[in-house]
């Protein structure tokens, strides 16, 4: 009974974002009325579906939206490996990569009628890089931006970088029209955009996005296409399963093992899709506070982790052990790292050295709601841990509960383990290195979870980073050293590399996620089967 509430709950709360089109104080005003079909698509998703819907500042999972609804300079191809146009028609760099010369294209327009020119382009980047949130840090190398032509931008950087790859980004490449540039994240965040993109935003609420076709997008719309997408979070894996046997959802992910096997028998309905992923999913340990904070302890954990038992029975074999923070399919990738195992008698060993007393110790383990793997496999550390005395306090929560938490400016008040998974801003892995190992100045709004504060390890990335544009294999050489010491300290735990699936209504064709941008379907690209 409770799950078959839940889904028509589900169901009454789409039906009324979908009527509520045009109203509230969080909907657009004016124009972009739903269109007279009354389809939509409808992404039952297991999270919230965005922190913030501010292009400059989002670093989590909005890129679902942000990528629907603007566009970038530069977009990575993940079936050539190469980097293409897509608002800069080409480019051109000096000899070591420090000067960089985009031409933007002149047919595009931005939601709000005006052009998509070289003046908008170097305003987003610098409304971006002055806001320093999110993927900013992309942008550091570029020390000047100069609007050289009416459809061109010339960018001079402090070091060699792949400037095309930075374009692509995952995070913060998001170009936006002149005007939006100007207004700040709360404006943003009340349902207002200033893409390009194939879509618009039609309204938000806290837990669903609602977007609506951009009828003016330069490469048309075709009757097979969705006009209308509703995201929305359903946080349960049995919700999100109930409404893709009614047909009520069309596409959904990271179910239960239960609710996976049974979908896969569904064969009449839907089918299954899994991603080329470059995801990974971590386990932070608070080395600013006990019990985190000492060495023997953190790898007493590591050994107590289930690897390959949630590896077999949690994920249903879609996942292989990590080799360290850069995940496999990603260049850097190392198969030959240490690896730690499951092995309790070495987990107590450590335990022992390590001094700490665990007669009245609880460990806190945060984890964001909706991820079904995530409760399972902590249940399963939780029971390892017991056996060795280690008492473990599973605290479930919403993406942005723990993200605060994780933030807490006093170290005691934060987690002592925390889960999340991770995937690169763009092709290159400096992003695991630079966003959760480098010392960061941004007090409140930092990835590096582990709270690392280490001027060798800083100095390394430093080096790394722009040796990844001229000398790839020097790059992998420090990466590499960067994983040993970072494995030796056992900084993070490892779980899994991640394989992304899928369960889509045979109604629909063409979903597609790619590994450059990790849980992102291009919706227009989607068509009605048959």
């Amino acid at each position: 009974m409770k799950r078959l509430i839940s889904v028509f709950l589900a169901s009454l709360m789409l039906v009324g974002v979908l009527a509520s089109c045009g109203q509230g104080n969080q909907t657009k005003e004016g124009n972009n009325q739903p269109s007279g079909t009354t389809e939509f698509l409808y992404h039952a998703y297991m999270s919230t579906p965005y922190v913030t819907l501010d292009p400059s500042a989002e670093g989590s999972n909005g890129v679902m939206v942000l990528r629907n609804v603007y566009e970038s300079l530069t977009y990575y191809n993940d079936d050539t490996g190469m980097v293409e146009p897509q608002l800069a028609e080409s480019w051109t760099h000096n000899n070591d990569n420090t000067e960089w010369v985009f031409k933007i294209r002149q047919d595009a327009s931005f939601h709000d009628g005006t052009p998509v020119n070289a003046e908008a382009v170097a305003a987003s980047i610098n409304r971006t890089k002055e806001l320093g949130r999110g993927g900013s840090y992309n942008w550091d190398p570029v020390v000047k931006i100069e609007v050289t032509g009416d459809y061109e931008v010339k960018f001079t950087c402090s070091e060699p970088c792949s400037l095309d790859l930075i374009a692509a980004s995952c995070y913060a490449s998001y170009i936006m029209s002149l005007e939006a540039s100007k207004q700040d994240t709360d404006w943003f965040n009340a349902g207002n955009d200033g893409g390009s993109g194939p879509y618009t935003i039609k309204q938000v609420t806290s837990d669903s996005v609602v977007l609506q076709a951009y009828e003016e997008f330069r490469d048309g719309w075709t009757d097979d296409q969705y006009k209308q997408v509703v995201i929305r979070e359903v946080s349960e894996s049995s919700s999100r399963r109930q409404l893709l046997e009614t047909g009520e959802a069309q596409i959904a992910s990271n179910f239960s093992s239960t609710d996976m096997k049974a979908l896969e028998g569904e064969t009449d309905k839907v089918h299954t899709y899994t991603a080329d992923s470059w995801q990974n999913v971590i386990l932070f340990l608070n080395t600013k506070s006990e019990p985190c904070s000492n060495a023997d302890f953190r790898r007493a954990l590591a050994y107590a982790f289930p690897y390959q038992e949630v590896i077999d029975s949690v994920l249903n074999g879609a996942g292989t052990q990590s080799h360290g923070i850069i995940p496999s399919g990603m260049w850097g990738h190392n198969e030959d790292l240490f690896q730690y195992t499951t092995d309790l008698d070495k987990a107590k060993e450590c335990l022992d050295k390590s001094g700490i007393d665990t007669a009245n110790l609880t460990v806190t383990f945060t984890y964001t709601s909706g991820f079904d793997a995530y409760a399972t496999f902590a249940q399963m550390f939780q029971a390892n841990l017991k056996k060795i005395g280690v008492t473990l306090d599973l605290r479930s929560m919403e993406w942005d509960s723990q993200y605060s938490t994780a933030n807490n400016t006093n170290p005691d008040d934060r987690q002592d383990i925390s889960v999340m998974q991770w995937w690169p801003d763009y092709g290159d892995p400096r992003s695991w290195f630079s966003a959760l190992v480098h010392t960061t100045d941004n007090e409140g709004s930092s990835m590096n979870w582990s709270y690392l504060n280490d001027p060798a390890l800083d100095a390394m990335i430093d080096e790394a980073v722009p040796l990844s544009a001229t000398d790839r294999d020097a790059a992998i050489k420090i990466y590499d050293e960067l994983q040993e010491i970072i494995l030796d300290e056992c900084y993070m735990i490892f779980p899994y590399d991640m394989a992304n699936q899928y369960v889509i209504d045979n109604s629909i064709a063409d979903v597609h996620e790619n590994p450059a941008y990790a849980g992102v379907i291009q919706y227009y690209n989607i068509r009605k089967a048959g």
